[in-house]
């Protein structure tokens, strides 16, 4: 049964449609370029900063990510992907479509750190 104790977030549902709605029209030949923006938009500070954070400083160490929930979700958006570095499992990175959308949404660069990646 559902009450106001358990109904999902609005403005989760609501930001996370508009991404996959956008992703999907990615996907299209004629929409790779034009809907990256619109995920960029779409997509929370929290969701933001991870995406620059696996882009400038990737791939990551799982420990070291801004917030791992916000990973998780990038995960299922395709944004984002588990990988091997050095030999060593326990990383993440980001995608090719993560690249876009952040170039297309005019993402400020992530702070690097000497001995990148994190």
């Amino acid at each position: 049964m559902t009450n106001p104790g358990n109904w999902p977030d609005p403005e989760l549902v609501k930001w996370e449609g508009q991404a996959k709605d956008a992703l999907q029209k990615m996907e299209t030949g004629d929409g790779y370029f034009s809907y990256g923006s619109v995920v960029w938009d779409a997509l929370p500070d929290a969701h933001r900063e991870v995406l620059k954070q696996l882009l400038y400083q990737g791939p990551v160490a799982d420990g070291n990510i801004i917030s791992k929930a916000a990973r998780n979700d990038l995960f299922e958006l395709g944004l984002a992907v588990r990988c091997c570095f050095l030999g060593e499992c326990g990383y993440s990175a980001a995608t090719y479509a993560a690249y876009a959308v952040a170039k297309q949404g005019k993402a400020d660069p992530f702070p690097v750190r000497n001995g990148s990646p994190a």
